[in-house]
């Protein structure tokens, strides 16, 4: 991997990463799930929408652009989104995010099969040892979380991989036509969308957001969510398309359950186990497999 491309990957990881600490405060300031994800992806749009008004590009809406939208918009962003802020509720979210690291394994199964044309798209030798590298890695890491099977929790989890699952489809949809969409467009359209889809679902649902307690630390979580977790990230996610394979790109769903744990370390005084080195090793390496040509 160039630096043209390593750089804005490594950003991508460190930024959402951090987003699950940032989601699990606004989580515990009272901010309903639904609501959360419609208020930050909605202002995250615009911020797209101003951005391409000022390069003056122009916004697609082809046949195909529309399926690209509504896929992603519908399937992605809002469903996967809306229930892993709810699953968030009732889980770690660390495990929120080890989960997430499932990511790359449902979309590289699909690539194989959907975009068969591609040979970059194909399952190899190299992307199998990642994959199962990566997994394990995941697997490690987790074992050090305590899991109720008899709570609520054990729903969450279940919903959450249900929803990573049929996030993987529109991933690898849009790598198919990105020469459709641009990356920027994708966002503005997508994002919006999701804005006025959870913000009504919050209020068909009837979500109380009179708890909500905006504090200093509500404001900055919601602002960093907007800027880094909307606008900057998914900039970056979908301009990463136009030079890797969907494998790839998703890749980056693996690395970040390592920057929680390490914030958790640094920041919050946690105890960084064995369980949790090993598996950061085993991720490390799968990294090095998934890019080798």
């Amino acid at each position: 991997m160039n630096k043209k491309i390593l750089f804005p990957f490594i950003a991508l990881c460190l930024i959402w990463g951090s987003t699950w600490y940032f989601i699990k405060i606004s989580l515990n300031a009272g901010v309903p799930p639904f609501y959360g994800v419609g208020l930050r992806f909605f202002f995250s749009g615009l911020l797209f929408l101003v951005y391409i008004y000022y390069k003056k590009l122009d916004i697609p809406f082809s046949k195909q652009a529309i399926k690209l939208y509504l896929s992603f918009g519908l399937l992605n962003f809002s469903l996967s989104y809306g229930m892993t802020y709810w699953a968030t509720q009732y889980i770690f979210s660390s495990i929120s995010s080890i989960l997430w690291g499932l990511f790359p394994l449902f979309t590289s199964l699909m690539a194989h099969f959907m975009i068969k044309d591609d040979p970059n798209e194909r399952l190899n030798k190299n992307k199998i040892s990642a994959l199962f590298a990566g997994l394990c890695g995941v697997v490690i890491m987790s074992l050090n979380q305590e899991i109720d099977l008899a709570s609520q929790s054990f729903s969450a989890i279940l919903v959450l991989i249900s929803v990573i699952i049929i996030a993987a489809y529109p991933s690898v949809l849009y790598k198919k036509y990105s020469d459709e969409v641009g990356p920027y467009q994708m966002n503005a359209v997508c994002q919006i969308l999701t804005g006025f889809v959870m913000l009504g679902a919050s209020y068909i649902f009837v979500e109380d957001t009179s708890a909500i307690i905006w504090n200093n630390e509500l404001i900055l979580a919601t602002l960093y969510l907007i800027v880094f977790g909307g606008f900057i990230s998914w900039g970056i996610y979908f301009w990463l398309y136009q030079y890797l394979n969907v494998t790839q790109v998703t890749y980056v769903a693996i690395f970040p359950p390592i920057v929680a744990i390490f914030m958790g370390w640094v920041f919050l005084g946690e105890i960084l186990s064995t369980k949790e080195i090993i598996g950061t090793l085993f991720i490390l390496g799968s990294s090095v497999l998934i890019y080798r040509k």
